[in-house]
């Protein structure tokens, strides 16, 4: 991608959706995943999609991370068209994610799992990183700096040299989460993040999720099936359900709205 072309992902003025989604529609085969999705994210905020297990969450993900390409409708990132972009081209030009099963690289280090984050972003070419030509040394130093400062700044720079397996689960999230912003996000994906935390985890990684937030200047878009977490942290709440949006607003809306509690607690008898 030229210059030129990157720019245009930047174009986050004044009216300008972070992100939006205009009649996306997805089948795989003769299953419709998801129809005529529209809803649009604005710069900085914190929103969530929730929905009941199978309403399509995931793949709202997956089409925006460029992991499949949606049958019919469009896909924009600060104005710019990203509809079935590859994904190491989404992460290029600003989007992040994590998955909700945890994927780090569990024989490296915590250091080394954002260090490899940092080099999708290196700036040099294959024969210097062959050769550790000088430019090579001076890139690596960078990014070892530049992760440990993040690792530091957010509060795992004591477990650096530590393989990640070894992580209580609670800080693998923060990791994972970690890694995704060492790649330069203005956007970032976070799929339930909170799975399989218990109370006390939940609340540390709602401060985790917000501090980050503010301190890197991100909108952040989330799945989660944990009340507490949404309702308590996002601005905006998409809902799904068989693959279409019932519900889009605030929170106090969204909590109130018949579709919304037919879709979770069934229709009454």
């Amino acid at each position: 991608m030229t210059g030129p072309e990157m720019n245009k992902f930047y174009n986050d003025g004044a009216g300008t959706a972070a992100l939006e989604l205009k009649d996306v529609t997805q089948h795989f085969g003769g299953l419709r995943a998801l129809c005529g999705v529209n809803f649009s994210i604005a710069p900085g905020e914190l929103a969530g999609i929730i929905g009941p297990n199978g309403a399509g969450k995931t793949t709202v993900f997956n089409l925006i991370t460029g992991v499949y390409k949606p049958s019919r409708g469009k896909i924009l990132f600060n104005g710019g068209d990203i509809t079935g972009k590859r994904s190491s081209v989404i992460t290029s030009i600003g989007i992040a994610r994590t998955f909700q099963n945890i994927r780090l690289f569990k024989e490296l280090s915590v250091l080394d799992n954002v260090r490899a984050a940092h080099y999708a972003r290196m700036k040099v070419n294959p024969l210097e990183a062959l050769f550790h030509a000088g430019r090579h040394r001076a890139e690596e130093k960078r990014v070892t700096g530049q992760s440990r400062e993040l690792l530091e700044r957010f509060g795992l720079g004591g477990s650096a040299g530590e393989y990640s397996k070894n992580l209580p689960y609670g800080l693998q999230r923060r990791l994972e989460i970690l890694r995704a912003a060492a790649t330069g996000p203005s956007l970032i994906l976070l799929d339930e993040p909170a799975a399989g935390m218990h109370p006390g985890e939940v609340e540390e990684l709602m401060s985790f999720i917000l501090r980050l937030k503010k301190e890197l200047s991100l909108t952040v878009l989330l799945i989660e099936h944990q009340m507490r977490l949404v309702m308590g942290m996002c601005t905006h709440i998409v809902v799904l359900d068989f693959g279409m949006v019932i519900a889009d607003g605030a929170p106090e809306q969204v909590r109130s709205n018949p579709g919304v509690m037919e879709a979770y607690m069934g229709r009454a008898k």
